[in-house]
């Protein structure tokens, strides 16, 4: 190629994009790179260890790797699981130089402006921070179904088909599943599976996720068979199969009476609401 052109190479776990800013698909060492319209960068800072960073600006819509997934997707609930490397390369006469690689530490939507900002420094960078790992309060610090929790997402949710969108707002009607003993081994009657529609109370969804294609979208509250998103969940749509699982406020009382998970409870829920260092006189 003779003239400059920027290749970005996304990868979270498996699945992987590679886009260029430039107008026609690039070609290069194997991989198609597809053209983005709108695909920009901030200068990269690398003066210091401490500013090793860059932001990626893409439009939200049309991120679309070769399988058909959309990289908005990924970053399209309140939080995301695994993180998301981003190499950014110079190709210039067939020859590359690595102009950026490291990780997504935050992205920002503007929904005015249609587009994705990803916030990417480096891994050195990264490692170099000072973090805070864990906090002192009466509140669990966990996030539910991180390795601290504890819980199994997969056996705590339950699949729902969406039959209704109207915003943030998902109606739903659950999946029914084969009814088991209480050894937990599945129950038949003349050779077929008996089947059950299991009924929720009206709080369970609340706080928890919705999952589809591995992305999973945190529910803010739910009641009946509907529940509220924290934001739009990139690609769902009426007639969906998804999985859905309870959430947690951080209490004590919930971890306990809902989970009964309080054992890997990390919070202080006696700590005093004041600091008696500065209103009590020690003596």
């Amino acid at each position: 190629m003779k003239t400059r052109a920027e290749l970005y190479q996304f990868k979270h776990g498996t699945r992987t994009w590679y886009f260029t800013n430039q107008r026609k698909v690039i070609t290069h060492a194997g991989t198609e790179y597809l053209p983005i319209r709108g695909l920009s960068r901030t200068a990269i800072e690398d003066e210091s260890i401490d500013k090793c960073d860059t932001e990626i600006t893409l439009p939200q819509m049309s991120l679309l790797n070769a399988e058909g997934e959309n990289l908005a997707a990924v970053f399209a609930g309140k939080i995301f699981y695994g993180g998301v490397t981003v190499t950014i390369l110079e190709l210039y006469q067939n020859e590359t130089l690595v102009l950026h690689k490291g990780r997504v530490t935050q992205p920002k939507f503007d929904e005015d402006a249609d587009t994705l900002t990803l916030v990417c420094e480096t891994g050195e960078s990264y490692l170099n921070r000072n973090i805070l790992t864990r906090k002192f309060q009466s509140s669990c610090p966990n996030s539910i179904y991180d390795r601290w929790c504890g819980l199994d997402f997969e056996k705590m949710s339950f699949e729902v088909t969406v039959t209704a969108i109207n915003g943030l707002t998902v109606s739903f009607a659950v999946v029914p599943t084969q009814m088991i003993d209480e050894e937990g081994n599945p129950i038949f009657e003349n050779g077929a599976p008996i089947m059950e529609t299991k009924t929720y109370s009206a709080s369970w969804l609340n706080l928890g996720l919705l999952m589809k294609d591995g992305v999973h979208t945190l529910i803010t509250s739910g009641g009946g068979n509907s529940l509220s998103l924290y934001r739009q969940h990139v690609g769902l749509k009426v007639g969906d199969v998804v999985r859905v699982a309870p959430g947690c406020d951080q209490s004590l009382k919930t971890c306990h009476e809902k989970f009964n998970n309080h054992i890997r409870f990390a919070g202080h829920p006696n700590m005093p609401a004041e600091n008696p260092l500065e209103t009590q006189l020690i003596k």
